[in-house]
């Protein structure tokens, strides 16, 4: 069973290493957007039926409309996705002497992994949130991760970490395998 770690982070100790989970950082405007496109899709599905319980009509306006119908259904399984990614999105971080494995889950199922041999990763180190491009002075939290070197690319995981959770982990992880040059 996984226990808190630090903030959001969760964590256990396998029998050679360990197992973290990072949730996905929700946005401030996750709560006001999320309610909005619920509307707006109630208020589209209810305009469309409509249009959809009519007798079919082989005009342009009816192709155009159909579009429109085809559009918005593209419009909520990207919602539902986006829904499903903010609520139970996280990555797993499965770490022993041999291989680090980076999981991308949603609702619990593998979306992508990648692993790394242990001896290949070096400069873990967590980077700080960058400032929002149109507001110099705000922070995005969401920008803030922790980057490591394998295979001479930079890569990085735990978008969204705070720099105490980024260094919880961090020590965990140091204590299972010393990356060479690695920091907070």
């Amino acid at each position: 069973m996984l226990e808190p770690l630090e903030g959001r982070v969760t964590w256990e100790k396998t029998h050679e290493g360990l197992r973290a989970a990072i949730p996905v950082r929700r946005g401030a405007f996750t709560v006001i957007y999320a309610p909005l496109i619920v509307i707006w899709l109630v208020l589209a599905t209810i305009r469309y039926w409509q249009v959809l319980s009519e007798p079919r009509q082989d005009t342009t306006e009816f192709v155009l409309q159909m579009i429109a119908i085809g559009i918005y259904g593209l419009g909520f399984l990207f919602f539902v996705g986006w829904l499903a990614w903010t609520w139970t999105g996280e990555t797993m971080v499965i770490l022993n002497p041999s291989e680090i494995k980076l999981e991308r889950r949603v609702l619990g199922i593998d979306l992508a992994a990648r692993t790394f041999r242990t001896d290949q990763v070096s400069r873990l180190k967590f980077i700080p949130p960058g400032k929002v491009a149109t507001q110099r002075s705000a922070l995005n939290p969401n920008s803030a991760r922790i980057e490591f070197r394998a295979d001479s690319r930079t890569l990085s995981f735990a978008k969204g970490v705070t720099e105490a959770e980024a260094r919880a982990l961090i020590d965990v992880m140091l204590e299972v395998y010393q990356f060479p040059g690695s920091w907070y």
